[in-house]
């Protein structure tokens, strides 16, 4: 037997306009878990690529003495490239590390170039890594290495002769991890007020049409044909929401952003057309899932078909 595809999407129609006040109350519902859905999805690709910029530029910087021994200096610089773990290793005299800070301020500060007296920066090591996720496991090498105490410009304190960024890689996960777990509870939270809408607005739509559906029954119209309709309301339901969180995502997207990336323009903010693509269709599966889902519970607990 043909399946009359219009006349389900006709009576989902009817039912949604019959209980427009709780169908109004599940959209909204709906697109509220899901906006949150998409900006926790959305935030964390973002907060991904800020760490995995940071994380490029991790490396470690040795500061050698002022005197420090050419073949001390050189033990060390041999016992890093001999390290599996470094890239490269570049050595940076006194003259180069002050013509360095001179580049770098006299742009924004000059006054302080000009107050500078001789020169006050050492000589140091400059570590690139492979993978700069393994930062500690060099830093502990360098450490226990027994050259370095002897070059170190610290000599009383050699750990404070190292520079590395790897606290800020971390600090960037931990709050990567705080985010996600706090909007999962709000998404679980949200989810649930979604299933109860969902399965009121349909179990009033149910109970509007009890005479019809009964009359459905005494004609032997199967389980699948008196449920389809209800299924698709619920589905109607969640696409809708999903579609308002995705327009309003989009217009984060197209005017939030680029005002984020001119007041940060050091950090890699933006979703490329793909990353968009795949934001929307979690949320257009999960407004569907939603739907089903609080519909057929409805179906289950107050139409026994």
């Amino acid at each position: 037997m043909a399946i009359n595809v219009g006349y389900f999407v006709k009576e989902s129609f009817v039912s949604f306009k019959r209980n427009w006040v709780m169908s109004l109350g599940a959209i909204i519902t709906i697109y509220l878990s899901l906006l949150l859905v998409g900006v926790s999805v959305g935030s964390g690709m973002l907060l991904g690529q800020v760490v995995q910029s940071v994380e490029e530029k991790v490396s470690i910087r040795v500061y050698l003495k002022d005197g420090a021994a050419p073949e001390d200096v050189d033990a060390l610089q041999q016992v890093l490239v001999s390290n599996p773990e470094v890239s490269n290793v570049t050595y940076t005299s006194k003259e180069q590390a002050l013509e360095d800070f001179k580049t770098t301020m006299v742009q924004d500060s000059p006054e302080i170039v000009d107050q500078l007296e001789g020169n006050p920066l050492p000589a140091s090591l400059d570590v690139d890594l492979v993978d700069p996720r393994n930062v500690m496991t060099v830093v502990n090498a360098i450490k226990a290495d027994p050259t370095f105490p002897k070059v170190a410009d610290r000599p009383d304190d050699p750990d404070r002769s190292l520079k590395y960024g790897q606290q800020i890689v971390n600090q960037l996960f931990a709050a990567t991890r705080i985010m996600r777990i706090v909007s999962g509870a709000f998404i679980a939270m949200l989810g649930v007020i979604s299933l109860i809408f969902i399965n009121n607005a349909i179990r009033l739509a149910i109970y509007a049409r009890r005479k019809e559906i009964g009359i459905m029954r005494l004609v032997g119209a199967s389980n699948w044909f008196i449920r389809t309709p209800f299924l698709m309301e619920g589905v109607i339901q969640s696409l809708i929401g999903a579609f308002l969180a995705i327009g309003t995502l989009a217009l984060v997207w197209f005017y939030a952003i680029p005002a984020a990336v001119e007041i940060l323009p050091f950090l890699p903010l933006g979703l490329e057309g793909g990353e968009a693509m795949q934001v929307s269709l979690i949320l257009i599966f999960g407004g569907i899932i939603i739907g089903l889902i609080g519909a057929g519970l409805a179906l289950r607990r107050y139409l026994k078909v």
